[in-house]
């Protein structure tokens, strides 16, 4: 392992192997090639530091929705203080394990990738970054940049603003933003909302949240863990065990895709704990509560999990409004009905363009192809790891993946590309895709089973511009883990 205390840049020039992005997935990426005993890889990173979504996700009351237990990695265990870490100790654990296993000496920082290119007669890739320099040849390439990276934005809200007051997207957050004594407009009420609206009302003068549909929502049982409990957890029985019981869970949960589901047990479970939570909640406000219902079923969006943002809204200092956002004045807003709304702050809490998978840099394959035409419509891949006409090109957290726990996904799929990169490297192989044949089939099987759940029952960010859904996996962890060993065995062409 390299030593965590060089800070050298990698050298340019050739390299086995790249990995795009330093999140989660990279780290899983790079932590795995060392244990399968590639040590000459590359990382790139388009921010100044490694972190991914931890580093740009900083926005006050960030914090994960995941146990903590679950949302780390299975090799480096940690003494989270809290049930559900906040982004300050989540991006100090990231940073933490890069230094430990010797990543910053490997990786490329403040350098954006721009184009990934194919070369058949040497079946290797090349890298352009964003300044215009080359980088490669590469054995292999492994995307690590997720899919929650390209901020959704209204189009009135881009560029420069008639607003003469602050406004940030949660995922850019300025370290000097304060909502301190400031009047607060926060457009969203999904994941990243209900945190911004609990510290806003805490800090600031007044809040409006504007609310085009309400979500359903459940209580996450956040705390601190007590010092007791935080000793226990340093033994690492203890701490495997708590992990384990975690999974086994959300396995039970997500069986057959259960939670998906109208009318199966969990489907059920939850949505009577939805509304039941919502009513005690905002028993003394039912106008409030009638606005709070959403008329989808629980599942077909992305359920929100908070302990505090029904509280808050019955704080005097908030107030919902049922509204989207239409248009910007210099000192606020206009909302759907026309009313203008006075603001020192607006925060986008407006998502992310989640079903445009790699859509950060362009990818082109064999005989040309270009990855976002192929995906034109909605993306696909085998297990999400591997996608036709892309040889050697290995995907984490790629179409159809997101499943809970997310950080076992990573891991897995991890093993799978670093395997295959060891291959490569060895002279094993020179060149491997995944069998087309067996790519659509899987494809065509998992359409039917997502067509079975309540992600097809609305629009929601699931769902690629076809209204395919292009980012869930509609069966069990545990499913997904054989699935993927044997495609290992049995998946992939060989040359």
């Amino acid at each position: 392992m390299t030593s965590a205390s060089s800070t050298s840049s990698p050298q340019a020039g050739a390299h086995d192997v790249a990995i795009i992005g330093t999140g989660f997935s990279g780290i899983a990426a790079a932590t795995a090639l060392i244990k399968e005993g590639v040590d000459d890889f590359v990382m790139f990173e388009r921010s100044p530091d490694i972190g991914g979504t931890w580093l740009v996700n900083r926005y006050p009351g960030a914090e994960v929705d995941l146990e903590s237990h679950i949302y780390s990695f299975s090799f480096e265990p940690h003494d989270w203080t809290r049930t559900h870490a906040d982004w300050r100790e989540l991006l100090s654990y990231l940073q933490g394990v890069a230094r430990k296993w010797g990543l910053y000496e490997r990786t490329l920082l403040s350098t954006g990738v721009a184009d990934v290119t194919w070369d058949e007669t040497s079946r290797t890739w090349s890298i352009q970054d964003e300044a215009g320099s080359t980088h490669g040849p590469f054995k292999a390439v492994i995307s690590a940049v997720g899919f929650l990276n390209t901020p959704l934005i209204p189009s009135f809200l881009r560029g420069e603003t008639a607003f003469e007051g602050d406004l940030c997207h949660t995922s850019s957050w300025r370290d000097e933003l304060t909502f301190k004594d400031k009047a607060i407009g926060v457009l969203g009420t999904g994941s990243s909302a209900v945190q911004v609206v609990t510290e806003a009302e805490r800090q600031g003068k007044s809040v409006k949240v504007f609310q085009i549909e309400p979500n359903w929502l459940l209580p996450k049982g956040a705390r601190d863990f007590t010092s007791a409990e935080r000793r226990w957890n340093r033994l690492r029985p203890v701490y495997y065990f708590r992990r384990y019981r975690l999974y086994l869970d959300y396995d039970r949960r997500q069986y057959n895709a259960a939670h998906a589901r109208v009318g199966t047990w969990v489907n059920t479970k939850r949505l009577k704990a939805a509304k039941e939570f919502l009513h005690q909640e905002m028993s003394s406000r039912p106008d409030l509560e009638a606005l709070l219902t959403p008329a989808f079923s629980i599942e077909a969006r992305r359920t929100v999990v908070s302990d505090t943002y029904y509280k808050s809204l019955l704080s005097p200092k908030v107030e919902l409004v049922p509204h989207a956002v239409t248009d910007v004045t210099p000192s606020g807003v206009v909302d759907a009905t026309g009313e203008k709304h006075e603001l020192d702050l607006i925060v986008l809490a407006t998502g992310f363009d989640a079903a445009n998978f790699i859509s950060t840099y362009r990818t082109v394959g064999e005989h040309g192809i270009v990855l976002r035409d192929q995906w034109e419509g909605g993306a696909e891949a085998f297990l999400g790891v591997m996608t036709p006409n892309f040889p050697n090109f290995f995907m984490i957290f790629g179409p159809n993946t997101s499943g809970i726990p997310l950080v076992t996904y990573y891991e897995a799929q991890a093993k799978f590309a670093a395997k295959a990169a060891k291959r490569l490297v060895a002279g094993g192989a020179s060149k491997i895709t995944v069998k087309t044949y067996l790519n659509d089939l899987y494809n065509r099987r998992l359409q039917r089973r997502l067509e079975k759940t309540v992600w097809v029952e609305v629009s929601n960010y699931f769902q690629g511009t076809s209204g395919k859904v292009v980012s869930q996996w509609p069966f069990s962890p545990t499913a997904y883990l054989i699935g993927l060993r044997l495609a290992r065995w049995f998946g992939m062409d060989v040359k």
